[in-house]
């Protein structure tokens, strides 16, 4: 049937059904399901108007790690501004076959794929009103790990400088809006008036959204990754995760057609807002994940579980040890590949004891609570925010409470501890996971009493920084 005489509706489910049929067998890179599948996205760019971003056809191959992929943009030439860039982008390969069964994609990202193509159909129509210049980029090899994407920020950054790309628009599984009742815009802190900008399209659009300033996840990433670390404003959009994602059931009968309707509209009219204002600007700020800036000072807070052990130092005896538990506050100076990192923290040691009434008896359980000061000199693996680190230092604590309440001086327990400390861990944007490991110097007791120390205490600490 003839594109033109279809409903838009119409046309995106036909897209889906084709890039999810079992004819392409789940569009794993570099197969060929994946080769029909950018055939397919080229010969409808042709259909909507689109230019080849380079000379001869929409095709920009590269090649990682050996294998050859190649990624399908095209070109809207824009007006006063037609050297600055408006970047969209959806990733049109998925898992292939494994164990025998098709990964069809139909969501993950024929949805994308699809609604790419009627943005794009939208912004021709546009043209003369756009300032700026638009790419659309089908992107290979993002299950692979981003190499379409990245690849491609690399080289606009060689043809026309990543300073000129001004937004790039991530279309990632949108073929959901019913079920999820929005339409997920992260990233909107990155451009000036972001928000703004989004709600009251929007309102145009009779489609809800919710927009988010950042992308926050530290353990994901999608197209708009590459473009970020380089300093270019990025919106990652998605109708978000499902039961399906990344399975053989992701099919095209799941797809909410009206809603992935809405929200090609909707994109379409962002983008061209994009592309036509001159006034158009970034905000200068990126998601922390994103900007390899490094703050000199951070603040956040930690919490860590320990195992520590009671040692008779004479007697060379130790105890058992039990759950220890600490939460509290971190800073951070940070100077190149050097730092400063100092906590305070509320910790609750526990171990076992022996009676002291009857030595050979049975040990009763130890508890002191008290806060902790440890200070580190730390070494990183590289002066930008994400690193690796060691530090070594030492640790103070004050014992405000504890379970061996016996009217005897001689076994008062020293509110005043201390003793050489170590780290060692991992920050990732604002993540930090590190392991601690402590040493008491001098004894749990104050004098008169056996010679006890808290033994080497291993704590493992999960913490955030603002």
């Amino acid at each position: 049937m003839d594109a033109s005489a279809q409903s838009r509706e119409e046309r995106l489910a036909d897209y889906v059904g084709y890039l999810a049929s079992e004819e392409l067998q789940g569009r794993g890179a570099a197969t060929e399901g994946a080769i029909k599948a950018r055939n397919f996205i080229a010969a409808r760019y042709r259909e909507c108007g689109l230019k080849p971003f380079r000379d001869g056809d929409f095709f920009v191959p590269f090649q990682t790690k050996g294998t050859d992929y190649c990624n399908v943009v095209g070109y809207i030439e824009g007006g006063a501004l037609k050297d600055e860039y408006i970047v969209l982008g959806a990733h049109y390969d998925h898992l292939g076959v494994k164990n025998g069964r098709i990964y069809p994609g139909a969501d993950d990202n024929a949805s994308g794929s699809a609604a790419l193509i009627e943005i794009a159909r939208e912004l021709v129509a546009q043209k003369d009103q756009l300032q700026r210049s638009v790419i659309i980029a089908a992107f290979d090899a993002e299950e692979l790990g981003l190499f379409g994407s990245t690849s491609l920020a690399g080289f606009l950054d060689e043809l026309v400088g990543i300073k000129n790309v001004k937004l790039m628009v991530s279309v990632d599984m949108v073929g959901r809006y019913a079920g999820h009742g929005s339409l997920v815009l992260e990233g909107v802190a990155t451009i000036r008036d972001g928000k703004v900008m989004a709600s009251e399209t929007a309102k145009r659009h009779s489609i809800k959204i919710r927009p988010k300033n950042f992308e926050t996840s530290v353990l994901t990433a999608t197209d708009t990754d590459a473009f970020a670390r380089m300093g270019v404003p990025t919106l990652a959009v998605s109708t978000g995760l499902h039961p399906q994602y990344h399975k053989p059931t992701d099919t095209p009968d799941l797809i909410d057609y009206d809603g992935l309707d809405k929200v090609s509209g909707y994109l379409a009219d962002f983008a061209a807002q994009a592309a036509a204002d001159p006034e158009w600007k970034a905000s200068g700020r990126l998601a922390r994940k994103h900007d390899p800036r490094q703050p000199a000072v951070e603040f956040g807070v930690l919490a860590g579980l320990a195992a520590s052990s009671l040692s008779f130092t004479k007697a060379d005896f130790t105890t058992k040890a039990r759950t220890d538990y600490s939460a509290g506050l971190v800073s951070r100076l940070n100077l190149g590949s050097f730092g400063l990192q100092l906590e305070a923290l509320y910790e609750c040691a526990n171990s076992r004891f022996p009676s002291i009434d009857t030595p050979l008896g049975v040990a009763q359980n130890y508890m002191q609570q008290g806060v902790t000061v440890p200070a580190y000199v730390l070494v990183r693996s590289s002066a930008s925010r994400d690193a690796l680190f060691f530090g070594l230092g030492g640790y103070y604590s004050y014992v405000f409470s504890h379970s061996l309440d016996k009217s005897d001086p001689g076994w008062m327990v020293n509110p005043h501890q201390g003793g050489i400390a170590a780290v060692i861990g991992v920050k990732a944007a604002g993540l930090l996971v590190q392991w601690s490991f402590r040493r008491q110097l001098g004894s749990l007791f104050a004098s008169g009493a056996p010679e006890v120390h808290l033994g080497t205490a291993s704590y493992i600490t999960v913490g955030w920084f603002f």
